[in-house]
């Protein structure tokens, strides 16, 4: 069996419950959104024995979810004892609920919650979303942390089977829209606003190309068919001639909900050089 890779869209946050809500910075989780992951971990994760290697985006409502959810395989599981904080992993717009707290602000808040974090990777700057810089919300930016995400995550693969682990399992909890950039499926991404993902909902991918191998540059993913069957899907995910079809409606829809659409972010700029 090819090694499964967990993604995981953050239970409810506060900036989730309506208008204006987005002008919340770095929101923690609503009561719903902390019975979400409750509910998640006796449910589809009541057997996390498999789990290597748990990463998250270093918001705070994804860190919180990731601590509630896997909390058997950071306590009683030698092999995840702490979840990796990946900065490319965050959120895609630059609204407030979207950008992340300074470092040093983060390090209190896990000290002060008890989260069990490694927050090597979390550099300054990794909530500035300035034009043009590695965080822009615009979507060539996006799409290039979320292939190095993919990336990331394929060599902590290789690192794990490499040491012995031969029934690998990870997971990667991070944010609605940024799932369809890290995922590159595009079905349904306007079902909720900017996302087709619901709170707390998981679905589980593999490698498309062998996981062991360079050849594909991207390393693309693709939804396993037992995960699809479980959100009623029939048919395998689209391929990428359709995905790019499926963007292109996403990012009209996203406008139609009042959303920012990375394919718009930087236009003026490019317009002007």
């Amino acid at each position: 069996m090819p090694p499964i890779i967990h993604c995981v869209r953050h239970g409810q946050g506060f900036h989730n419950l309506g208008g204006g809500c987005y002008t919340i910075p770095d929101p923690r989780l609503t009561p719903t959104g902390e019975s979400q992951c409750e509910s998640l971990r006796k449910d589809a994760f009541f057997d996390q024995s498999k789990i290597s290697l748990i990463a998250s985006s270093p918001m705070c409502r994804t860190l919180q979810t990731a601590s509630l959810v896997f909390k058997s395989a950071l306590t009683s599981n030698h092999k995840s004892q702490r979840i990796i904080a990946l900065p490319d992993a965050q959120e895609t717009t630059s609204d407030p609920s979207d950008v992340g707290s300074d470092p040093d602000i983060l390090q209190l808040i896990v000290e002060k919650e008890k989260w069990p974090m490694d927050l090597s990777l979390v550099h300054d700057g990794w909530n500035q979303k300035k034009a043009r810089s590695r965080y822009s919300p615009s979507n060539d930016a996006i799409k290039v942390r979320a292939r190095d995400a993919r990336l990331f995550l394929r060599t902590k693969l290789r690192e794990l089977v490499a040491n012995g682990d031969d029934d690998v399992e990870i997971v990667l909890v991070t944010h609605g829209g940024f799932l369809h950039y890290f995922t590159n499926d595009w079905e349904d991404s306007y079902r909720q606003p900017g996302t087709g993902w619901y709170n707390c909902e998981t679905r589980s991918y593999v490698f498309e190309s062998d996981f062991r191998s360079n050849h594909d540059e991207e390393a693309w993913l693709m939804e396993t068919r037992e995960s699809r069957r479980r959100r009623g899907k029939d048919h395998p995910m689209y391929g990428r001639m359709n995905q790019v079809k499926l963007f292109h409606t996403a990012m009209e829809c996203w406008e139609g909900q009042g959303l920012q659409r990375p394919d718009q972010v930087d236009l003026d700029l490019e317009v002007e050089a």
